[in-house]
């Protein structure tokens, strides 16, 4: 009878890829809540500036910190796509079928829709649903508020020279 097991090697690959995929998702997270506090606590001394004298400063340490944390978001995009690629390949190496970080969209999307109890339920419900099958990325979403936040500075910097 042929050994069926996993190869010990493929399956270290996989712990690795996996830890440090959340490792760096956790990492994501951590420095975006970071940046998110310190922009917001710019902001909000920004606009609560009695002094003008002020506001020049302010607005550009504000736009140095919003384009810092654009750039730490898109760094930590970088790894977080590339560790999650390399779980989908060594997945498939490993055992395929397995369907778990390397699952085709349509698998995806149906694992999500019998998750959510896809049924005949409220108009809400059934809204809810159809956004959640969009699948909006969430690291995307931080960086374009990471970028509003760059706009918003770019238009401090404007008001503060004007």
């Amino acid at each position: 009878m042929a050994d069926t097991s996993p190869d010990p090697l493929k399956l270290e690959a996989y712990r690795v890829a996996r830890e440090a995929f959340h490792l760096e998702l956790t990492r994501f997270w951590q420095r975006s809540n970071y940046f998110l506090v310190l922009s917001t606590a710019i902001a909000a001394g920004f606009f609560s500036l009695r002094d003008p004298r002020y506001t020049l400063p302010l607005a550009v340490f504000g736009l140095v910190v919003a384009l810092l944390w654009l750039a730490v978001n898109l760094g930590s995009k970088f790894w977080l796509t590339r560790w999650e690629y390399r779980l989908c390949v060594t997945e498939k190496d490993l055992r395929s079928g397995m369907d778990l970080f390397s699952a085709s969209w349509g698998t995806m999307q149906n694992d999500v829709r019998l998750g959510l109890g896809f049924r005949r339920r409220g108009a809400i419900h059934r809204a809810y649903t159809r956004l959640v099958l969009l699948k909006p990325s969430v690291t995307l979403m931080m960086t374009v508020l990471s970028l509003a936040f760059v706009g918003l500075w770019i238009a401090m910097l404007f008001v503060a020279v004007g």
